[in-house]
């Protein structure tokens, strides 16, 4: 056999070498579910009477998705409640403007610009924590808190919620997927919470 075609034969023995290799690192690899997609944690807004509410300068009702970094606002004589899924809620009174953040964790900080906002988590489904802050003040939950918020004071601290919110409405069929999964959101009670001991800073 000529040097040339036994040059050739190598290559040849080289390539067919590589694509089996290929193929037995593809076929150990693990193959997702059909129809599994990758969890997020989705944020849903229900609103009081579906009145629609401003988020990012945008008219907004009931069903709509609210995406971590999001600035809501309230008119006045409409609530809000922001469901997290199994992370938790957030109340929002009428008049109020704030900006919302969340991870995939779901740890979520709640910044009060204006009016009042209060978190609320969902009995330890998760290890997550939620916080409420103003420039000057901040709560957050923990082993022993379930609730955190506040209305803005005049001097930047954070006083106590009102909760008069969705008080006594039912909201069936809004199902809120997530990185810790779906949540269907069944009943909104009423209720007066204040923001509770001395504020915490971060996470």
């Amino acid at each position: 056999m000529k040097p040339r075609q036994q040059k050739a034969l190598k290559a040849l023995a080289v390539l067919v070498a590589f694509c089996f290799a290929q193929i037995y690192v593809n076929a150990a690899l693990p193959v997702p579910a059909p129809g599994a997609v990758p969890q997020q944690l989705t944020a849903r807004l229900i609103t009081k009477n579906n009145q629609p509410i401003t988020v990012n300068g945008n008219s907004v009702g009931t069903g709509g998705t609210i995406l971590t970094g999001a600035t809501i606002e309230t008119p006045e004589q409409v609530s809000a409640v922001i469901d997290l899924g199994s992370a938790g809620t957030i109340e929002v009174e009428p008049g109020s403007k704030i900006t919302v953040d969340f991870d995939a964790n779901g740890n979520v900080r709640v910044k009060v610009v204006r009016g009042c906002a209060m978190t609320k988590k969902k009995s330890n489904i998760i290890d997550n924590v939620m916080e409420v802050y103003t420039d000057s003040d901040s709560i957050k939950t923990d082993k022993d808190r379930k609730n955190a918020g506040g209305c803005i004071l005049p001097n930047g601290q954070l006083g106590s919620f009102p909760g008069a919110g969705i008080g006594g409405a039912t909201v069936a069929g809004v199902v809120v997927g997530g990185a810790i999964g779906g949540i269907t959101i069944a009943e909104l009670t009423r209720g007066k919470t204040t923001s509770g001991s001395a504020p915490q800073t971060g996470f």
